[in-house]
């Protein structure tokens, strides 16, 4: 199942959050009741985690597969990619026996990725600068 969605950047009247970068869904589960749970805990971990680096990011590709299919094994992986506004594509991916574990996994590896990117990309720019 393909699905878009997006999260937020900044907060709302009501406390909500305004959506703004798009985050397209590439579920395959062998139980068709998890697909609408895990979209949903997919674009909740994800605005948690990524809400501070929104303005940087264009868009997110998230892929939650079942690997064994309908064998109905219990390997699972989650990919996800996200494209910022520099041009720059960070991926990750993990594989754990649950698919909401999977999903957990690569939303750390995905913070902890993005994160360096842009601390590398500071210090590459070096100190910031005083115009007076």
């Amino acid at each position: 199942m393909v699905a878009s969605r997006t999260f937020g950047g900044t907060s709302g009247r009501n406390g909500g959050s305004e959506v703004d970068q798009p985050i397209e869904f590439v579920i395959r589960a062998s139980q068709p009741d998890t697909v609408d749970a895990l979209r949903e805990y997919v674009a909740h971990r994800l605005s948690f985690v990524l809400r501070r680096f929104a303005p940087r990011i264009r868009r997110i590709t998230v892929r939650v597969l079942d690997l064994n299919g309908p064998r109905r094994g219990v390997d699972s992986r989650c990919s996800m990619t996200v494209d910022l506004i520099d041009g720059r594509r960070i991926f990750v991916n993990a594989t754990t026996a649950w698919p909401f574990a999977s999903v957990t996994q690569a939303v750390h590896r995905l913070n902890r990725a993005i994160r360096r990117g842009f601390t590398h990309a500071a210090a590459y720019r070096g100190p910031a600068r005083r115009t007076s």
